[in-house]
């Protein structure tokens, strides 16, 4: 009786430790249509980013989990319109679009609770489809400060 109690509770921590987040079920569904994707904890890809960049967005990057990248190029318009369809199916909530001489920037998040979970950058032009997604746990306090302390301006031409 014991060893069915003990595989009862195994099998439960496994399920919910095997849970995926919703960006982590869109790429897993279809990296296999991507020309290049990966797929890294933070730790390691912090290791490549620049350090005047750390400095900026090192309130973010210390509350980045994991981190996720598509690079589609053929196909991308059916992708792109999957993609929509996931981000509304999953009610993620739009913070800027970007929309200039056919190409688009857009950066989207996920909240739970009051925290934010996920956020995924999609960058799109006629040719090519990029997407960045990140696995957080970031307050709504903390996003705001690092929104407002960031250097990113933009501008039109």
């Amino acid at each position: 009786m014991k060893n069915y109690i003990l595989t009862f509770f195994a099998v439960i921590v496994l399920t919910s430790c095997a849970a995926q987040t919703s960006f982590n079920s869109f790429y897993s569904e279809n990296k296999h249509d991507c020309e290049f994707s990966i797929s890294t904890p933070a730790f390691v890809a912090n290791l490549f980013i620049p350090n005047e960049d750390v400095k900026e967005f090192e309130t973010l990057l210390k509350k980045v989990k994991h981190y996720r990248v598509m690079i589609f190029s053929e196909g991308s318009r059916s992708l792109n319109k999957k993609f929509n369809r996931f981000i509304k199916q999953h009610k993620y909530t739009s913070i800027f679009r970007l929309n200039e001489k056919g190409e688009q920037v857009e950066l989207y998040f996920l909240q739970k609770k009051n925290k934010i979970r996920e956020l995924v950058l999609k960058v799109k032009s006629d040719e090519d489809f990029v997407l960045l997604g990140l696995k957080s746990n970031i307050s709504e306090e903390d996003f705001n400060k690092i929104i407002e302390e960031s250097n990113v301006k933009l501008t039109s031409n």
